[in-house]
């Protein structure tokens, strides 16, 4: 298949997932932001989880607050990777943003890193109204692998209770595993991430499957049931391989009327906002923000009229 990468994205035209890490790291922390480190007790006897508190200039009291779960195929990657994307939703929503660290594969497999997310949501819930956030209106995102733990603690939440996922933002999630077209179509050759690099992630992740099929809290499209979830917003990337299992998972939740936001970002492939400065990564990270201040409730009236 002949790509024709978007011009403002042909920097991410055949640079290594290191580099791409690299670049989401790079960027300056605006006047008056506060960063705090965290340190999360895990569930029961499992390890603490560091995290980073990011507080917008100004803070008020009951600000609503997002949770985000780094990429890196459950393998690689760290909670600074997200900064730029933290800092703009913490500004522009405006929200506290936890940006958490779990435990990597192959040394950690499944369910490793979801029990953190786990142990961090209820935390979370449980302590930030001392640092000026609000319980009652709290909200996930996720990128690559952090999106497809994002959508496994939405099942897991769904079926055993715990505090509610006001909107559910998965950016060119992780979700799914064998063949589909997009996985096909990007065997060689797509930005960042090609399926000949990527099909060993949740391989990686779960270990040998022993011939048995994995839960939807390890794969969440092999869920069956997806009514209940949370509202949930997913950006896909036309060159990405994990467009169609975003694409499958987006058909499911319509099924299951759940509400849905979905953006197929076009010529673009895996992590493409990495290019924090173009226009159309400003433009989808905007949305991002203003998605989580509908589902927060605090939309300004001129955007309330956009979204009627």
């Amino acid at each position: 298949m002949k790509l024709m990468i978007h011009p403002d994205y042909r920097i991410t035209d055949g640079i290594s997932i290191e580099t791409s890490q690299n670049l989401l790291r790079q960027g300056s922390v605006p006047e008056g932001m506060q960063i705090e480190t965290l340190r999360i007790p895990g569930l029961e006897n499992d390890p603490e989880i560091e995290a980073y508190l990011y507080l917008p200039p100004g803070a008020r009291e009951n600000l609503p607050v997002i949770m985000d779960v780094h990429g890196g195929g459950f393998s690689s990657g760290d909670a600074k990777m997200d900064k730029n994307r933290d800092i703009h939703l913490a500004m522009h929503v405006p929200a506290i943003v936890v940006a958490i660290n779990y435990r990597l594969a192959p040394e950690w497999r499944y369910p490793a890193a979801l029990r953190d997310c786990r142990a961090a949501w209820e935390w979370i819930y449980e302590n930030i109204a001392r640092y000026g956030g609000d319980p009652k209106r709290m909200g996930l995102f996720g990128a690559s692998a952090g999106g497809g733990l994002c959508a496994a603690l939405a099942f897991y939440l769904r079926d055993h209770g715990g505090p509610a996922i006001a909107l559910n933002a998965l950016m060119v999630p992780a979700l799914g595993i064998g063949t589909t077209l997009s996985k096909d179509q990007m065997r060689f050759g797509a930005p960042v991430l090609s399926d000949s690099k990527g099909r060993n992630i949740y391989r990686t992740y779960l270990g040998s499957l022993n011939g048995e099929y994995p839960s939807y809290y390890a794969v969440p499209n092999a869920a069956i049931d997806f009514i209940g979830l949370p509202p949930t917003l997913i950006i896909a990337g036309e060159y990405d391989p994990l467009r169609e299992d975003a694409m499958y998972y987006a058909r499911k939740l319509r099924e299951a009327d759940v509400p849905l936001e979905l953006y197929l970002m076009p010529r673009v492939g895996h992590g493409f906002d990495m290019v924090a400065d173009a226009p159309m990564t400003k433009w989808i990270w905007d949305g991002m923000a203003m998605s989580f201040r509908r589902e927060f409730q605090i939309l300004a009236e001129d955007e309330r009229s956009e979204c009627e």
